[in-house]
């Protein structure tokens, strides 16, 4: 909040008013408690608690107490409107008493004294936000600015850029200082109708992104058109944690576009067209920074065939890898354009599958273990293939630092899944 207006609730006058309202309200509720007394809930947030905070304000001055229980709750996501609706609850009753004894001019000025000094309480959440936002945001572009290999990636950062500026202007409350407003002139803006266009295939994907991009640019629209407004606290605050998901979501879809260059573009085996596994630990590397950039799980999920060795022995190498064609062609129609593949063995597997959780990763395996199973290798006789599956989720929150120490623990946990599978009876999903 700042200071509390010295125009408003703080001149003498109003403060003898709301403290003589508080305590007249103090003696009902003793009396007779209503029914909202009754329904609280043991909260940190509830109105008694804010009518004793602003009791002490109005009595000592004080403001102390009031802003450290504002920030503690904006601190722990504890939501304005929640706190809104309990702070709208005592000055309802507030009001209802004053009605009652017949003061209609009280319960005008006490009207206007509510809702600034709910404007003071919004200011300070939004500044608490806004100094939240700001410190999430740097450390998104300093996990993007590592990147040994951005390709898309560097429209992540340039957004990450943009937001930062969008930061600035609302704490500064300068409309001038706004980042680009028109999503088709920033930079993920003129990519995106440009070479996003040929990249895309699927037309309703690319048709999702430009609604989803539009309508952050909208919401941060709205957000300049509310700066120059004196109380306009609330509003910006729900505006700006829209913003910041819309960022997120924004990321998510450009660390997959991302995924789909580094599938076209890295070099690959020659037999299965798959990613090479030299480039396995840089490619996992990245994916954990951006999986931190993103507030994004991703999985990784390792495969072999099983009873392998048996196909080439009996029928020889060459339908050995026919075998093997015909699995990553299954695996292709399969897997989503983003998800990347690699060939990490003989006949064996490794997929990391970008802002996927674990129970999405495991219905993939499945679904990729019942195809192979139901899709035996022409031949004469046709030659049945089964797969075992091991599968990790790699969350964000999990680690601090991205080395190779940390790359290799999580391919080492998803072989170990991938060898629980084999001794589980094979053609399964750990």
């Amino acid at each position: 909040m700042g200071q509390i207006n010295e125009a408003g609730w703080r001149t003498t006058h109003n403060r003898q008013l709301l403290e003589r309202l508080l305590h007249d309200l103090d003696a009902r509720l003793r009396d007779d408690p209503p029914d909202e007394v009754l329904a609280i809930e043991s909260t940190s947030v509830a109105w008694p608690r804010i009518k004793d905070c602003l009791l002490e304000t109005l009595v000592s001055g004080d403001e102390t107490r009031c802003q450290a229980m504002l920030r503690q709750l904006a601190g722990s996501d504890t939501p304005f409107m929640l706190f809104a609706h309990q702070f709208g609850t005592l000055r309802n009753l507030v009001l209802k008493q004053t009605l009652a004894a017949g003061a209609i001019d009280d319960a005008q000025r006490v009207m206007a004294l509510f809702e600034e000094m709910e404007e003071g309480f919004a200011a300070i959440y939004l500044e608490v936000f806004l100094n939240r936002l700001g410190t999430r945001n740097h450390l998104r572009l300093s996990h993007i600015r590592v990147l040994s290999d951005k390709n898309l990636l560097s429209y992540f950062e340039s957004h990450l850029e943009w937001m930062a500026a969008l930061i600035d202007a609302t704490r500064a409350r300068l409309p001038a200082q706004m980042p680009e407003l028109d999503p088709t002139r920033c930079q993920f803006g003129q990519w995106l109708h440009a070479e996003g266009l040929r990249l895309i295939r699927d037309r309703s994907h690319i048709e999702q992104i430009h609604q989803l991009h539009e309508a952050m640019h909208h919401v941060v629209a709205e957000v300049g058109e509310l700066l120059p407004h004196r109380r306009a606290s609330g509003p910006l605050y729900a505006l700006l944690k829209k913003a910041e998901t819309f960022s997120l979501e924004l990321g998510n879809e450009i660390s997959l576009l991302n995924s789909i260059v580094i599938m076209s573009v890295y070099s690959k085996d020659t037999l299965t067209g798959f990613l090479s596994r030299r480039f396995l630990d840089r490619v996992l590397a990245n994916q954990m920074e951006i999986a931190k950039a993103t507030e994004s799980p991703f999985s990784v999920i390792m495969f072999d065939l099983d009873h392998f060795k048996e196909i080439n022995d009996r029928w020889g190498h060459p339908t050995g890898d026919r075998a093997l064609e015909h699995v990553a062609g299954i695996v292709r129609d399969t897997l989503r354009q983003s998800d990347l593949i690699f060939r990490y063995g003989g006949e064996e597997f490794l997929l990391v599958c970008p802002s996927t959780p674990q129970a999405q990763a495991r219905l993939l395996a499945d679904k990729l273990r019942q195809r192979i199973a139901a899709s035996p290798l022409p031949n004469t006789p046709p030659i049945p293939l089964a797969a075992s599956f091991g599968v990790v989720e790699v969350a964000p929150a999990s680690y601090e630092v991205v080395d190779t120490r940390l790359v290799h623990e999580v391919v080492a946990a998803c072989d170990g899944k991938l060898y629980a599978a084999k001794r589980s009876g094979r053609n399964c999903v750990v």
